[in-house]
């Protein structure tokens, strides 16, 4: 006989796209923004003052690395044989930059005899460089644009949760979401959900509950790892996850 612990299937709130017109309340958090690598300039020669035809056979295979703070953030992939590169095949997405952030761009040329960069520069992020395209001059007479603009959304509560027997437990949440903003926690046990014990409730009753939120949001107490209970009401609004997190998500920001 197997005495293997009851596995409990994993059950999802609700995620939809963002409303496309309004203003989403509240706004996005300022330390991430969506950032997208537009595109480049090349100089025709090599450094050392050859055509690329001449220094490796063939125009470069550009990429750009965005660095901030010392670590990367993200690079893209690599365009091909072309003096201006358009990154449409690496799409931007929400990351964690704020103002007043060193920001480093690097373009690299990604070939076998000499994946050596082209240029690059460093700057801090200034308010006037939000919102709009930054056309960036590199060393070695090259360029990038970069698109920095507030994180996109996606709608929702932001959880999952898994039902147990006289017992609902939180399994994950998406940070920046309604629900970590109400101060639910991943491994929090609900305990009572709509002024109603959740013992007394169906399987069914607590699927529904969760599975269609109201406007006027859904009232729960849940106990915290650490035995403590908080009062909350999760409601649906703006979620502004990260790139990382996208591919745990059904929907993602467009």
């Amino acid at each position: 006989m197997c005495a293997c612990a009851a596995v409990f299937p994993e059950l999802s709130t609700r995620f939809e796209k963002a409303p496309a017109l309004g203003t989403l309340d509240p706004p996005p958090p300022d330390d991430r923004h969506f950032v997208r690598v537009v595109k480049g300039r090349i100089p025709p020669r090599a450094r050392d003052g050859r055509t690329w035809d001449q220094a490796f056979g063939s125009l470069p295979d550009p990429y750009v690395r965005v660095i901030v703070n010392d670590v990367e953030l993200f690079k893209t992939k690599s365009a091909s044989d072309t003096l201006e590169p358009v990154w449409d095949t690496t799409p931007g997405g929400n990351y964690k930059i704020q103002l007043g952030d060193k920001v480093e761009v690097q373009l690299w040329n990604n070939n076998p005899l000499a994946d050596g960069i082209i240029g690059k520069k460093e700057f801090r992020l200034e308010a006037e460089q939000l919102g709009a395209e930054i056309d960036l001059e590199l060393s070695g007479e090259s360029g990038v644009t970069i698109s920095i603009q507030p994180a996109k959304a996606i709608w929702g509560a932001g959880f999952w949760y898994e039902l147990r027997r006289g017992g609902a437990r939180v399994t994950r949440v998406v940070d920046a979401s309604p629900a970590t903003r109400a101060g639910l926690q991943q491994g929090d046990e609900i305990v009572i959900l709509e002024g109603k014990p959740i013992e007394a409730q169906t399987v069914d009753e607590v699927r529904s509950t969760l599975s269609a939120i109201p406007t006027q949001g859904v009232p729960m107490t849940v106990r915290h790892k650490d035995g403590t209970t908080l009062e909350l009401t999760v409601k649906e609004g703006p979620i502004y996850p990260l790139l990382s997190d996208y591919a745990s998500l059904p929907v993602t920001p467009e």
